[in-house]
């Protein structure tokens, strides 16, 4: 039999046990939810709250290599050369081995070529719906003289708007030239207070790089 301090004991206890349950379903619905359309529409076109990033290192060639095979990347090699002489781990032919067909670009050597990676990141919007898009590149090259190699992988991400397609194209100069243009692109839906029903962003942005490891932003939109 139970008795009265007991039965106290027990009702305590099972408060303590709702309470908890009240508050841990309370804490995972208190993030963001989705707004009427006209309010995440606001939100989505305002200017972006963070400002553009963007960070230059010089990497080494087997760092530049393994960013040929990152999910996504789109890649660019030099005619005649191996991806191992266009990063530099490797000579390129020598000019007085092979013919004029099969060579690599003049002065292409193990010793001669530097590689950089970039990275890229612009933002639109405001939390919860803001979109950040980021362009991270790795390119080798004749140092002032012209591109080998380079690797460019876009990625999007937000709070509430998720990713629904990225894509990276060069828009101008590339392999055998002093400089390249990525153009990073990516579109998001981000969700509405209404079931089923999204907006969908799209941005873009532009990265000049060059033969002597520098970058600078062209264009963002």
């Amino acid at each position: 039999m139970i008795n009265r301090r007991n039965a106290a004991a027990v009702v305590v206890s099972l408060f303590a046990v709702v309470s908890t349950v009240t508050l841990t379903s309370t804490a995972s619905a208190s993030g963001p939810q989705p707004l009427p359309q006209a309010q995440a529409q606001s939100l989505i076109d305002a200017p972006g709250a963070a400002p553009s990033i963007s960070a230059t290192r010089p990497v080494s060639a087997r760092e530049a290599l393994a960013a040929a095979s990152a999910p996504g990347a789109v890649v660019s090699v030099a005619p005649g050369m191996s991806l191992l002489q266009a990063v530099g781990l490797a000579p390129a032919v020598s000019l007085s081995a092979a013919p004029a067909s099969v060579l690599g670009p003049v002065g292409a050597t193990a010793s001669s070529v530097g590689c950089s990676s970039n990275a890229v990141t612009a933002s639109w919007g405001t939390w919860p719906y803001e979109q950040h898009l980021t362009d991270t590149t790795y390119w080798c090259a004749v140092y002032g003289d012209h591109i080998t190699y380079t690797s460019s992988t876009t990625t999007a991400t937000g709070t509430l708007c998720g990713t629904a397609w990225t894509t990276t194209q060069m828009i101008s100069g590339g392999i055998n030239y002093s400089w390249f243009v990525t153009r990073a692109s990516a579109g998001w839906s981000c969700p509405t207070a209404i079931p089923f029903f999204s907006l969908h962003p799209s941005h873009h942005e532009d990265v000049s790089r060059n033969a002597w490891g520098s970058t600078s932003v062209v264009e963002t939109g």
